[in-house]
């Protein structure tokens, strides 16, 4: 079950790292956004972006059974930062990685992509930061 938690310009969104829960952290955070007063291309390019990152949680992160993505946002002076991270084993991309273009869609829509291993060496946090033009 997914647990949402957000004032004004802060939001979190706890969920399992399941396909099933993406459209759901998808729309949560773009309702988030809406009330940020996003312009709506710019919400939705950020909820797409954060979208591509959950499901790279989904896909790589837990290998050995269930576990959870937390979503972090914030909104500050004309910037949202949003930060998608799990527990599951951090592994560095390789160069002979045959995965998607999330990556590179995250790098198109986002102003700036950062992707680091969790302090304790357990998990990955992505953290996606773009201007917002006021709707």
């Amino acid at each position: 079950m997914a647990q949402r938690q957000d004032q004004g310009p802060e939001f979190e969104l706890r969920t399992r790292a399941r396909a099933e829960q993406l459209q759901h952290v998808r729309h949560e955070l773009g309702s988030w956004l809406d009330g940020q007063r996003a312009a709506p291309d710019v919400g939705a390019e950020i909820a797409l972006a954060v979208h591509e990152a959950a499901a790279n949680v989904v896909e790589h992160a837990y290998r050995d059974g269930p576990g959870e993505l937390v979503v972090r946002a914030r909104a500050d002076d004309g910037r949202v930062t949003v930060v998608v991270e799990d527990e599951g084993e951090w592994r560095a991309p390789s160069r002979t990685d045959q995965g998607g273009r999330g990556l590179a869609l995250m790098h198109g829509l986002m102003d700036d992509v950062e992707i680091t291993a969790v302090e304790d060496g357990t998990g990955t946090r992505v953290t996606l930061r773009r201007e917002v033009h006021r709707a």
